[in-house]
């Protein structure tokens, strides 16, 4: 491990909490609720990579409420407030009219107090009580309904000290049906469902990714990182979960190399360029020092605006996993440029 790992992780256990929860079951108390109090900004999201051409992959993102993060920031939707302002993304390999747009918290949304309940309009609902789900959507080119059981496999991406802002992801098990084009298809498999709250602090981040990779029909693997000012890492990690294993997190020599980008750089609703990857390799070694996961990509050209004030893909990979081959269609979200 070079010096620069050594001072960057020292930095990143200081700094948060999460660190102490590698390992541990889901606590079913842990929050789930909307924008309340000092969390000002509230993120629910599912992502299911790995489904058949021309889908690639599936995810749901809301924010509700704007941060003060610039690169997460939808200035461009709010009519009212940032607080009574929320966004919706349905991303998918097949794209259409309306898949994001903004709301009025108060005029458009219904939320329980306890996050038992998040509905967009007519357009989206997310309910249920861990670990049971219903997820619906509804658009003239695109309908989704899916049952989720989630499981007690945790990744704590952040929890920051002060309770500035916590993030996570469980490992879940879907089944359910997508229509487009007329046409309706059974899906099922691995997906992730994700909260994040934060409070009204303007994080200076300059450039995140986060990578989805269902290995096989157990085996998740997860990939983050995030720069701050001037490209310093804030965090370089891989999480691993199964059905049956909690899994770790790794970050001893993460490399994470992008070989090539979009000809053009894309200019996003709030006037920031963005140039997207479209061919790069990540990887990072296990405890012991040897490889964990190498891994190699290429996108399929799906990507779509409204990660927040990013993007997300898709891409199809090659590569290792602990000694064996792998490949098969990865999620991908990027936000800012290195």
């Amino acid at each position: 491990m070079s010096v620069t790992d050594v001072l960057l992780h020292a930095a990143q256990r200081g700094a948060s909490g999460s660190y102490a929860l590698r390992g541990t079951p889901f606590d079913p108390a842990t929050p789930f609720h909307p924008p309340r109090g000092r969390y000002a900004t509230v993120h629910y999201g599912l992502m299911l990579p790995n489904l058949p051409a021309p889908l690639n992959f599936i995810d749901v993102i809301t924010v509700i409420g704007q941060p003060r993060i610039a690169l997460w920031r939808n200035d461009h939707l709010i009519e009212t407030t940032a607080a009574d302002t929320a966004n919706l993304l349905v991303g998918a390999g097949v794209q259409f009219p309306g898949q994001f747009r903004g709301y009025q918290v108060s005029r458009d949304l219904e939320l329980a107090p306890d996050g038992s309940v998040v509905r967009f309009g007519d357009e989206f609902q997310l309910e249920g009580h861990y670990p049971h789900f219903t997820v619906a959507y509804r658009n003239p080119e695109f309908e989704l309904d899916l049952r989720v059981r989630a499981t007690d496999k945790v990744s704590h991406f952040a929890k920051l000290r002060g309770g500035l802002y916590d993030h996570w992801s469980l490992l879940c098990r879907y089944e359910g049906t997508v229509t487009y084009y007329g046409k309706t298809t059974e899906i099922a498999g691995l997906n992730t469902l994700e909260y994040a709250r934060g409070a009204d602090v303007a994080l200076p981040f300059s450039y995140f990714t986060y990578h989805i990779l269902n290995i096989d029909e157990v085996t998740q693997v997860l990939m983050t990182e995030v720069l701050g000012p001037l490209g310093v890492p804030v965090q370089r990690s891989v999480y691993v979960r199964s059905l049956d294993d909690h899994g770790g997190t790794y970050e001893n020599d993460f490399r994470y190399e992008v070989h090539r980008v979009e000809p053009t750089p894309r200019r996003t609703p709030n006037d920031l360029s963005m140039s997207l990857a479209t061919d790069f390799s990540w990887r990072v070694d296990d405890e012991h020092g040897a490889e964990l996961i190498h891994i190699d990509g290429t996108t399929n050209d799906d990507y779509v605006y409204g990660m927040a004030g990013g993007y997300v893909g898709s891409y199809r990979y090659t590569g290792r996993f602990r000694g064996r081959p792998v490949d098969g269609t990865g999620y991908i979200e990027c936000i800012g440029d290195r």
